[in-house]
């Protein structure tokens, strides 16, 4: 409205400066033109061959032309509608040979003849430019005001569970389109950030499961066996490590955050953590044979507890799927991990799907294949070790960890 109201009242200013102008400038050309023209009346009728057409001289409707000797008139032609005594006519008047020439020009209708062309190329100036005005407008709004909308529409579709929606970006380079990068860049920082917490808070409700699982393994052998000496010990011991994850996943929430997970290079004791794993298991699953093959002293390079992660993700799934009564393979040598089971196969809870840990109902605990093996595919990446899969539909499968470097003593 304030570009509108600037714009056609310029558009006046300039038109009435125009006219002004214009005005004055044809005044004064139609007042030389009646001198010249009262000059030739003058010398025609002073001629005595009176070949000059006096009448031709005189524009009848605007102009009145007399001749007088002395109080007589002797000649006088032109409109009789012409108001002597207005002020908007003008009188020229001139003396030659004892005779008076007079000469009435109504001014303001001449001047209005010739500018009437000219208002009219004004007046139609006036009109496109309005037009090319609203044609503007209309630009306008839709390259700055639609993507405004189309922001403010987005910011309310925005949720938790619609953290994917984004704006298209203009082709053009200005300061909405910087907004829009800038708003869609906002959002992939909080979608991110949003992923990363509920992915931590997958991986710990998943790896809760297992301390508790051995610990309430533990309870229950010393209800059946009584206060055993060496059952307690050995629960004193499960303990201890198992309360020692609980806190370091506690203290792992600071991290939860970060952009990108930065691993320091340790390296493990491979050979006492999977000892160790395999023991718990087989005092948690007594039905089922665990077939261990480990190879002393090998060192990954890869941090103890997620090393324990890892061992406990894929022992637990392979328990999962291996059914009653089967049997769990793990073999341990320099730079690799393996794990086999017999049953009806792990890996095919291995789907990214949304139903990737039900196409197999697991015979042992829970759900969550799907969810652990993830987290190991996670490791793979930040460790950079290799996982191999071997599977057999209906007969079992081997998933191995290959590490590109270890140390073996």
């Amino acid at each position: 409205m304030v570009l509108a109201f600037v714009t056609l009242l310029m558009a006046f200013i300039t038109f009435f400066l125009s006219n002004f102008a214009v005005h004055r400038i044809t005044e004064q050309l139609i007042l030389e033109k009646a001198n010249t023209r009262l000059s030739i009346i003058v010398q025609g009728f002073s001629n005595i061959s009176n070949d000059v057409d006096i009448y031709s001289y005189i524009a009848f409707p605007y102009e009145n032309v007399a001749i007088r000797k002395g109080e007589l008139v002797v000649f006088q032609y032109g409109t009789s509608a012409l108001n002597q005594d207005s002020p908007k006519v003008r009188k020229l008047e001139t003396m030659r040979g004892g005779y008076d020439f007079v000469l009435f020009i109504d001014l303001g209708r001449e001047v209005a003849n010739y500018l009437s062309p000219f208002r009219q190329i004004i007046l139609i100036c006036i009109i496109l430019s309005a037009v090319i005005f609203a044609i503007a407008g209309m630009l306008f709004i839709n390259t700055v005001v639609h993507p405004i909308e189309n922001l403010a529409k987005s910011m309310t579709k925005i949720t938790s569970n619609n953290l994917r929606e984004r704006i298209e970006v203009p082709t053009r380079k200005d300061e909405v389109g910087q907004l829009i990068v800038t708003f869609n860049t906002m959002l992939d920082e909080i979608e991110g950030t949003y992923e990363r917490l509920k992915t931590f808070v997958d991986d710990m409700m998943h790896d809760l499961v297992t301390p508790v699982q051995i610990l309430e393994g533990y309870r229950q052998l010393i209800e059946r066996h009584g206060k055993d000496e060496r059952i307690i010990d050995e629960f004193l011991d499960v303990s201890k490590v198992q309360l020692f994850r609980l806190k370091e996943m506690t203290t792992s929430l600071k991290a939860a955050f970060l952009v990108e997970k930065r691993r320091h290079v340790e390296y493990a004791p491979a050979s006492e953590i999977t000892k160790r794993n395999v023991t718990y298991f087989r005092d948690l699953y007594p039905d089922i044979h665990f077939d261990a093959s480990i190879k002393e002293n090998v060192i990954l390079p890869i941090e103890p507890l997620d090393l324990e992660r890892i061992e406990n993700i894929l022992i637990d799934n392979a328990v999962r799927y291996g059914g009653d009564g089967g049997i769990i393979r793990i073999e341990l040598e320099a730079g690799v991990l393996s794990i086999e089971d017999f049953g009806v196969g792990m890996m095919d809870a291995l789907s990214e799907g949304p139903n990737a840990s039900t196409k197999v109902r697991p015979q042992h605990g829970s759900e969550g294949a799907g969810i652990g093996l993830k987290i190991v595919r996670r490791f793979s990446e930040e460790y950079n070790f290799r996982l191999e899969v071997q599977t057999r539909p209906g007969k079992g499968s081997r998933l191995a960890l290959v590490f590109p470097d270890s140390l073996n003593e």
